[in-house]
């Protein structure tokens, strides 16, 4: 991969992040409980964030473990995706508060070696990531828990498809992920 192509990957990643940091400054809280809609918060879905939280954490230590050896461009590239995971797992946190579970450290695979060779590795968990969140998602009833979740989903499909792109997948494959 280029020098040019990965800078490009790390400002896309840097974009996505920045999106789901400030989001929630910009979502506002037009009510749509005041209007008979679903509630902003439920009490309901903290079992199905928790068990968003155990999988981020679960991705943290998994990242954790990806970046020993990297060098240069490839570690800050990863580093990147992790501080992302990072930021989830707290929002997660931070949203449940005392309602949130003790997650899991242990990572969901043992990533080892140059980021070329565990990149495809690292894009099936953060497709599969993508997808628990998805699945999850359908069955939230508060919509601050579903506007966090949508925005932590966007973000996993875009870690996703830069990987594969760094696997060597075409661009059409990539976003086919």
């Amino acid at each position: 991969m280029s020098m040019t192509s990965r800078r490009r990957l790390i400002a896309s990643l840097l974009a996505g992040g920045a999106v789901v940091a400030v989001s929630p400054l910009f979502a506002g809280h037009a009510s749509a409980a005041e209007a008979g809609g679903p509630p902003h918060r439920d009490a309901a879905d903290n079992d199905a964030l928790n068990a968003c939280l155990e999988r981020e954490s679960r991705m943290v230590a998994t990242y954790r473990k990806a970046i020993v050896g990297l060098k240069e461009n490839d570690l800050i590239a990863m580093t990147l995706i992790l501080d992302h995971h990072v930021a989830y797992a707290q929002a997660l946190k931070g949203y449940l508060a005392v309602e949130s579970n003790t997650p899991s450290s242990v990572p969901l695979a043992s990533p080892t070696g140059s980021l070329a060779s565990i990149a495809r590795q690292l894009a099936a968990l953060e497709d599969q990531t993508a997808t628990v969140h998805t699945d999850i998602l359908a069955a939230i009833k508060g919509l601050d828990a579903a506007m966090l979740l949508a925005s932590i989903v966007t973000v996993e499909a875009r870690h996703a498809a830069a990987l594969e792109l760094i696997a060597g997948a075409t661009p059409i494959a990539a976003v086919g992920n």
